[in-house]
């Protein structure tokens, strides 16, 4: 009689969306800079947990760029 085998023998790998790593740091700022630096050295480390929470970091931080009334 035969073992099944319980695992795959090679492990899946799905593409990332490229959505996750976008964010446009706005000009003159120190913390959006500094966020868009660590993504993209994150994301060339192959980092890409750190990479994506850094532009969420900077999509999130550009609301507080937006003047108000």
């Amino acid at each position: 009689m035969t073992t099944p085998s319980r695992y795959s023998t090679t492990p899946v790998e799905l593409d990332l969306d490229a959505w996750l790593l976008e964010g446009d740091a706005a000009s003159g700022c120190a913390s959006c800079a500094s966020l868009a630096a660590k993504r993209d050295q994150a994301a060339k480390a192959g980092d890409w947990k750190t990479a994506c929470n850094a532009a969420r970091g900077i999509r999130n931080h550009h609301d507080g760029h937006r003047e108000t009334l």
